[in-house]
């Protein structure tokens, strides 16, 4: 039986050594090239989540030791 790292999703096909390392580079030249068209959108988004996060965080009392 094979296992999948991802069993959530449908099970990849077979590919050769070559092939798999030619997708992967795909991927990676993709990946960089979405990153650097959407740099602006997606740092905003996690910029905002970040300071959302930051607001919603009670600070802990003064008298708590922080270890």
């Amino acid at each position: 039986m094979i296992s999948y790292p991802c069993n959530d999703q449908v099970p990849m096909p077979p590919l050769s050594d070559k092939a798999a390392a030619m997708v992967l580079e795909l991927l990676q030249r993709f990946t960089e090239c979405f990153e650097n068209q959407y740099y602006g959108e997606i740092h905003r988004y996690y910029e905002e989540r970040s300071q959302a996060n930051m607001k919603a965080a009670d600070p802990p009392p003064a008298d708590d030791p922080p270890f």
